[in-house]
């Protein structure tokens, strides 16, 4: 019974280790335009306080559906937990401000930042391959 006990916390403690990132990306598809971006732009990009880069070009921000994954970008990008970030985005959408980003599976996201060249978005860096980064976060 022991031995049970043992392999389940065993199995348990790796599978929560692979669960949790040490960092994020911001991502874009690989013939974006976007070559970078400072933590001021990537935090007023996904407050809706701006819609262009650097250059005044129109950007799409996208976030994940995933509410651990979303709740990390927004403590290490945004410095607000995902509580503040939901009042904040409700406040903006009930004063007629902005909408908050669409939220899509990390396939999807993928999908989305290949065909967009405008577009970004943020991931762990293992589902990143292919794809232009725009700027790491430290979790």
């Amino acid at each position: 019974m022991k031995t049970i006990y043992a392999l389940l916390a065993v199995l348990l403690i790796t599978s929560a280790a692979h669960a949790y990132a040490e960092e994020l990306v911001v991502v874009a598809g690989p013939a974006s335009t976007l070559s970078g971006l400072s933590s001021e732009e990537l935090s007023k990009l996904y407050l809706g306080q701006t819609s262009m880069d650097g250059d005044g070009r129109e950007v799409t921000v996208y976030d994940l559906e995933d509410s651990t994954v979303r709740g990390d970008f927004s403590r290490a990008a945004l410095s607000m937990s995902l509580i503040q970030l939901r009042a904040y985005r409700a406040k903006q959408v009930f004063t007629g401000r902005g909408r908050p980003p669409r939220q899509l599976k990390a396939t999807e996201l993928i999908e989305r930042l290949n065909n967009d060249v405008q577009a970004i978005g943020y991931l762990p860096p293992d589902q990143a391959r292919g794809l232009k980064i725009l700027y790491r976060l430290q979790l």
